[in-house]
C-alpha cells in the first residue's frame, strides 16, 4: 500500500481482522471500522479463511465467523447492518468492495519508520560555477549517508559562495527549518561547509543545540560543541 493511502487509513476507527487458516495459523489485517467494509473483508478473505475473528483495537470482539458466515455479534444492530452488506455479496448479487487492507507487519513497520529521525541535507561550494558536479557529489554522498545512519530525509538545501558569508540563502532555509521543528538532524559533509568565520559558526552550532538538532558529517561523525575547548578546525 502506498504510505500516503496507508497512512490515511491508520487515522480512521479500525477492525483488526485474525484469519485463521486450516492449519490453525492465523494473520493479522487493518481494515476501517464500517458495516460494508466488515461485510467486504470477510468475502474478500473467505477463500483462505477457515474461521475469522474481528475486534476493535481494544480488542474488543466485533464479531466472528466460521469461514464466511457471521457466528457470533454482540451488537444487533451492527449485525443487522452487516447483513444487508454481507448476504447480497453470499448470493452472489453484489461484489464486494475492494476495500484498503493492510498487514498488522506492514502497519508497525510503517510507524516504526515515524520514530526515525527527520534529516536535513546542506551542500555548499565555494566557487561559482560546479564544473566538476561538486553540489551534486555532496548530496549523494549525504543521501547515501542519510541511508546508512536510518535517517529519512524530508529536506535539503545548498548554496554556492563564501563561507565567510553568513547571510546565504541556503543557510537561512536550514535555520528555518530547524526553527519551524522540521528536522532532527542537520548533515553536511565537513563542517566547514557550514561556514569558515569560527566565531559565527560556534554561535550557529549552539543556535542548532538549544533548537535540539543535532549535527552529523560522514567524515566527522557527529558534531558537538565542547564548552571546556574550542571544538572547530577550519582548515
Amino acid at each position: 500500500m502506498e504510505k500516503v493511502a496507508l497512512a490515511e487509513l491508520l487515522k480512521k476507527e479500525l477492525i483488526i481482522g485474525y484469519v485463521y487458516g486450516l492449519d490453525g495459523e492465523y494473520q493479522e489485517f487493518y481494515f476501517e471500522k464500517s458495516p460494508s467494509s466488515i461485510a467486504s473483508f470477510i468475502m474478500l478473505k473467505k477463500k483462505h479463511a477457515d474461521k475469522m475473528v474481528l475486534t476493535d483495537t481494544l480488542d474488543r470482539l466485533v464479531l466472528d465467523t466460521f469461514g464466511e458466515f457471521i457466528n457470533r455479534c454482540p451488537d444487533q444492530r451492527l449485525l443487522q447492518e452487516i447483513s444487508r452488506e454481507l448476504v447480497p455479496m453470499q448470493l452472489g448479487e453484489k461484489e464486494p468492495v475492494n476495500i484498503p487492507i493492510v498487514s498488522v507487519d506492514e502497519a508497525l513497520e510503517f510507524l516504526s519508520h515515524g520514530s526515525q529521525k527527520r534529516a536535513w541535507i546542506y551542500c555548499r561550494i565555494d566557487a561559482p560555477e560546479d564544473i566538476h558536479g561538486a553540489l551534486k557529489g555532496q548530496k549523494k554522498e549525504l543521501m547515501d549517508y542519510s541511508l546508512q545512519m536510518g535517517f529519512v530525509v524530508v529536506g535539503e538545501a545548498e548554496d554556492i559562495g563564501s563561507g565567510l558569508d553568513f547571510e546565504r540563502a541556503g543557510l537561512s532555509e536550514v535555520m528555518k527549518a530547524a526553527g519551524d521543528g522540521e528536522m532532527d538532524v542537520l548533515l553536511v559533509k565537513k563542517l566547514d561547509r557550514m561556514g569558515r568565520d569560527t566565531a559565527k559558526l560556534q554561535e550557529l552550532l549552539r543556535g542548532l543545540e538549544q533548537l535540539g538538532v543535532e549535527l552529523y558529517s560522514p567524515l566527522e561523525g557527529r558534531i558537538r560543541l565542547d564548552y571546556q575547548s574550542s571544538p572547530l578546525s577550519l582548515k
